[in-house]
């Protein structure tokens, strides 16, 4: 089935000096993208197999301990939600001992304040949308941790803002449905069209239960950014809007692999989203800010794509790392992603005042691309997978039946309403960026 996309797509022009800006920032990581060697990456730390086995029998007891709790037939919500409070703390020594023996540890600073900003995200959202699924509140929910590390990045407070929630919710709300093969495209610009005029502050009558909440999220960040102070932060989500436009070319069936420049449309959907982000957190930003607010947001959508990446070639998504799999082993892209990462928080991150932040978004981002790449083993050699699990805290095998266990347990509590902020709250941080 092809899918028919109009020429004519509804871009905004209302993105001022900022588009101009984009276009500067996507040459810039472009060429940055072809300059990082696709040689196998000097990591951080190596572990021994004892290493990974003694972290995997950590692992599986605390795994153990809040399957086992999870497994209990309690008679009502509230004692089991009681019930996994308790194995979660009773685990907590687990989680110690393999913060240590993995050399995997967070500041206090940073673990209380990405921990608060959680707690009142997860309350938002349930008063704005009791309805909304695990998977799609902990993709909004990744996007807070990332406006949170640009907090830090910022010098600023790790807080919680209305803006925080509003930008963030509007990731389940829209990327996922420009990315759902089963609504057509003719609708998809349809919401679009009325997206792009709200978020250049003209009027639109909302036509169905999502719009209404799309226009509420924008408004929610009118309250806090009126746009006649703040007019870079409605450019700066209407250059996401556009990239997000441009997105829908990736879903263009009948155009074979190389024809499109999935490299520049990847790096202004990635960049731009996080470029909003920081506009979202403090309302402006200089150049410096707008240029690795960019680069982080590029290397975590190639990071996303790493991760989805059979998920993208089942549906004809187009992107660096689908396009290629199954035709050749990924070995050599994903080094380019791990020295392309490097070159970003290096480029950006290199003053001693940035030491902290800087090892922080470096380890998760690896860590989250290890596991990405560890996951979906089988599109890489296997002389790779075994070199780059000498690296990570664990085998990619105990990882996939630890989850699979843990998934298991949720799979089975999800008829008696157990709600997943449960086990974030009482376990502390979040593990990635």
């Amino acid at each position: 089935m092809k899918m028919n996309i109009p020429n004519q797509l509804p871009f905004s022009d209302k993105t001022g000096e900022l588009g101009c800006k984009v276009i500067k920032f996507k040459q810039k990581y472009n060429r940055l993208w072809w300059e990082a060697e696709s040689s196998f990456p000097k990591f951080p730390k190596t572990y021994s197999r004892s290493d990974q086995a003694e972290i995997e029998r950590e692992l599986s007891l605390f795994v153990g301990k809040i399957s086992d709790y999870m497994e209990q037939n309690l008679p009502t919500s509230k004692d089991r939600e009681e019930s996994l409070r308790a194995a979660i703390s009773e685990s907590k020594k687990y989680l110690k001992n393999l913060s240590d023996l993995s050399g995997i540890s967070v500041d206090s600073l940073y673990s209380d304040g990405f921990k608060r900003s959680t707690k009142l995200f997860i309350e938002h959202v349930k008063q704005f949308d009791p309805s909304m699924k695990f998977e799609n509140i902990y993709q909004a929910l990744r996007n807070v941790w990332i406006m949170n590390a640009l907090q830090l990045y910022l010098n600023r407070d790790i807080g919680y803002s209305n803006s925080i929630f509003a930008y963030s919710m509007l990731y389940p709300y829209t990327d996922n449905i420009m990315d759902d093969v089963s609504i057509s495209v003719e609708e998809k610009l349809r919401l679009n069209r009325n997206l792009k005029n709200w978020l250049e502050g003209k009027s639109c009558p909302y036509s169905s239960p999502i719009e209404n909440k799309i226009y509420h999220l924008i408004k929610l960040v009118e309250g806090d950014f009126p746009r006649d102070m703040f007019p870079g932060v409605f450019q700066s989500m209407l250059t996401i809007y556009n990239a997000q436009i441009r997105s829908l070319i990736q879903q263009r069936q009948d155009a074979p692999p190389y024809v499109i420049d999935i490299l520049d449309i990847s790096l202004e959907k990635g960049g731009t989203s996080v470029l909003a982000d920081g506009y979202l957190v403090q309302g402006e930003l200089n150049e410096n800010q707008e240029d690795f607010c960019f680069g982080f947001g590029a290397f975590l959508q190639f990071a996303d794509d790493v991760q989805d990446v059979l998920t993208d070639r089942k549906n004809n998504h187009m992107t660096l790392f689908s396009q290629i799999a199954g035709n050749y082993k990924l070995d050599a892209v994903a080094n380019k992603l791990f020295h392309f990462i490097s070159m970003v928080v290096e480029l950006h991150l290199s003053d001693p005042g940035f030491r902290k932040l800087r090892e922080f978004i470096h380890k998760n981002s690896y860590l989250l691309v290890m596991e990405a790449i560890g996951t979906n083993s089988e599109l890489y050699t296997s002389d790779y997978i075994e070199e780059l699990e000498t690296h990570f805290p664990l085998k990619f095998s105990a990882l996939k039946k630890l989850r699979k266990k843990l998934k298991k347990s949720f799979s089975k509590q999800k008829r008696r309403a157990i709600h997943f902020d449960t086990v974030l709250m009482s376990s502390g941080s979040p593990k990635h960026v």
